[in-house]
């Protein structure tokens, strides 16, 4: 651990994954489904599953710990215990996972728009539809032009049967994904979680809340940052409603390119201040070199795209390669985390071997032999499914390489560090391919299976993987027993894929995609489609200096690791390399700055202790602000009107 502070929690153990706490979590899940798919799909108000911690769970968490709170007083014995109100926040987490931004909301309107979209006028039905199986797409044309537009019963039998062979075939593959990175996982558990102890930052929060929201509510500090986010968010939500409250600035408030207007500095595009309380106060949990990286590198990246522009380089198209760069740095930061993980994994391999003495694997939720078994047959499942699709062997083969080493590298950044947010739109697997070796080698097949596969692809900002490993380091320090934990996940995500089904199904049914506010639907729909239009019909020739910037990044990560290693004043994590390019950190850069400068003074002239005592205040920042908008995206959707978006 860097320099977080773990909350004081007992070391006894205590009731933790029980039956009634599955049940809550089970009960709560639909809605907690529909009520994602609502806010981030149609309304546009609040993206809970664009951070990693998640504000829709954290919400509902909190009402269930205040209700605990007066049960304890007037039933004592039947009150949860701070484990079972864990479990219930591991459940929701999972879940949402599923119903996300970058998962379900992608899968459903993409899996319909094929067959929507087809025309004479773009001659779908000679590029895009033979090459996609019939089975993984909607072929109704009615189920799928009501899916866009809306306004329908979602229950009639004719839009069932369309979606019951998609649903099912699609439906295993999900599994396989989501149980193969289970099993991962679990490899890696005892090496992250009790040999190197690592910190996870991002489940501090919930554990004050199960743990310590009595005394959290008795904290003066506390009070002061609540109401300071829930003050600035009732007036700006008011604002959304009534124009004539003025606003208090908060997102965009300030746009870099109103001023730099002219090359080279208009090359620094759409940069912008953001003031997200929240976003303040989750950075004050995490280490401080990990967020000087973050900000530090983001302005490096726009300074290289300045210098590139000065440069006069325009006869490269894609030049500085910075997309590409960062995703060979998540492929270095999967390199980094297998080698650091090196000497674990291979007492596990001579442990399935059946070298007995060569790691104790007794307190696993699964024998090791069994969770490696498990991940090779899921992972064998889903390149079979993809070369049934039409893919090659060779290319699955790749393309589930580089997503497991993606996979790899956010649940060791989430464990050691837990960064705010951690997307890396646009570099799928597919695409790194695609732009690589051209689009003609590859063949229609792989490229139809790229666009299939687009949906778990689009961005990582949800990934099971590191909310598993949560819900492990959760269940080790509250005493909970590895088994149940994981049992609690299978269900989260059995009932959570269900769950996600069918909410996604009923908001755009009820609402359609190509009529809503917010355009994700659409841009959901069309965008894998879109582009692999665009490679079918016009061969795209091999970008070898996009392939050499992903090696240029890979190479990057590890040499930064390698000062980390090296040097103790190194203040350049990989972590803050790999991340600072993204969407999420254009939006963030400012305030992991503030956080920053924040967590360094207080440390620095105050010490540890002052730390300890600024806690309250920082988790009043955050609590501020979810609680305030979760109230207000829950009146828009049930109103049914535009509120405060505050985020996103």
């Amino acid at each position: 651990m860097a320099d977080a502070v773990e909350p004081r929690l007992a070391q006894t153990p205590e009731r933790g994954i029980t039956f009634r706490a599955i049940m809550l979590a089970c009960a709560l899940i639909p809605a907690n489904s529909l009520w994602v798919a609502e806010i981030e799909l149609i309304w546009y108000t609040g993206h809970p599953t664009c951070v990693s911690l998640f504000f829709n769970v954290v919400f509902i968490l909190v009402w269930v710990a205040l209700a605990n709170l007066v049960v304890k007083r007037y039933w004592p014995h039947r009150a949860f215990s701070r484990g079972e109100l864990m479990t219930v926040y591991i459940v929701l987490s999972l879940s949402s996972t599923l119903a996300s931004h970058d998962f379900l909301q992608v899968f459903a309107p993409m899996v319909a728009y094929p067959t929507f979209a087809a025309s004479p006028e773009n001659r779908w039905d000679e590029f895009i539809l033979p090459n996609v199986p019939e089975q993984l797409i909607v072929t109704d044309k009615d189920a799928a032009r009501m899916l866009a537009e809306g306004g329908v019963d979602p229950y009639q039998w004719k839009i069932i049967r369309a979606w019951l062979r998609p649903l099912g075939y699609w439906a295993t593959f999900i599994l396989a994904l989501v149980m193969g990175l289970l099993f991962l996982t679990i490899i890696f558990r005892q090496q992250w979680i009790e040999k190197e102890r690592l910190s996870y930052p991002v489940v501090q929060i919930p554990l004050e809340i199960a743990g310590n929201l009595g005394k959290l509510l008795r904290s003066r500090l506390f009070w002061y940052g609540f109401l300071l986010t829930a003050g600035i968010d009732i007036v700006n939500g008011l604002h959304s409603l009534y124009p004539s409250i003025p606003e208090i600035p908060i997102a965009n408030a300030f746009e870099f390119r109103e001023y730099l207007v002219r090359r080279p500095w208009s090359a620094i595009g759409y940069t912008v201040i953001n003031l997200y309380p929240f976003a303040i106060g989750l950075c004050f949990f995490l280490p401080t070199d990990l967020i000087f990286s973050c900000w530090f590198f983001f302005l490096v990246w726009k300074a290289v795209e300045v210098a590139s522009a000065a440069a006069g380089v325009r006869d490269m198209p894609g030049f500085p390669f910075i997309l590409q760069q960062t995703a060979g740095g998540y492929i270095g930061l999967g390199l980094i985390a297998i080698w650091l993980s090196r000497r674990h994994l291979k007492a596990v391999v001579l442990k399935v071997l059946g070298r007995e003495d060569a790691i104790d694997d007794s307190r696993e939720p699964i024998r090791y032999r069994t969770a490696v078994t498990g991940f090779v047959l899921c992972t064998a499942y889903m390149i079979g499914f993809g070369t049934w699709a039409g893919a090659s062997l060779k290319i699955m083969l790749v393309f589930f390489a580089i997503f497991f080493l993606y996979s790899i590298a956010i649940a060791r950044m989430r464990a050691e560090l837990g960064p705010p947010a951690h997307d890396l739109h646009g570099a799928d697997p597919g695409r790194l391919m695609a732009d690589t070796f051209g689009t003609k080698q590859l063949g229609t097949g792989n490229l139809a299976v790229f666009s299939l596969l687009w949906f778990f692809n689009r961005a990582y900002r949800a990934h099971p993987s590191p909310h598993s490993l949560e819900a492990f380091k959760i269940g080790e320090r509250l005493g909970m027993r590895n088994r149940r934990v994981m049992i609690a996940i299978i269900i989260a995500l059995v009932v959570g894929l269900a769950a996600g089904y069918w909410a996604m199904l009923h908001v755009l049914y009820v609402n359609g995609y190509t009529t809503t506010q917010s355009g994700a639907g659409l841009a959901f729909a069309t965008e894998s489609w879109n582009r692999m239009n665009s490679w079918v019909r016009v061969a795209h020739k091999p970008n070898y200096p996009s392939g050499i910037a992903v090696v240029l990044g890979v190479v990057a990560s590890l040499l930064l690791a390698a000062g980390r290693l090296r040097f103790s004043w190194w203040v350049f994590h990989p972590v803050g390399y790999a991340t600072s390019a993204s969407w999420s950190m254009g939006k963030l850069w400012f305030c992991m700055f503030l956080g920053w400068l924040a967590k360094a003074l207080i440390t620095r002239y105050g010490g540890a202790q002052a730390y300890r005592r600024a806690i309250p205040f920082f988790i009043g920042l955050v609590l501020g602000e979810f609680m305030l908008i979760s109230l207000w995206s829950i009146y828009g959707a049930a109103a049914g009107v535009q509120v405060y978006h505050f985020w996103g």
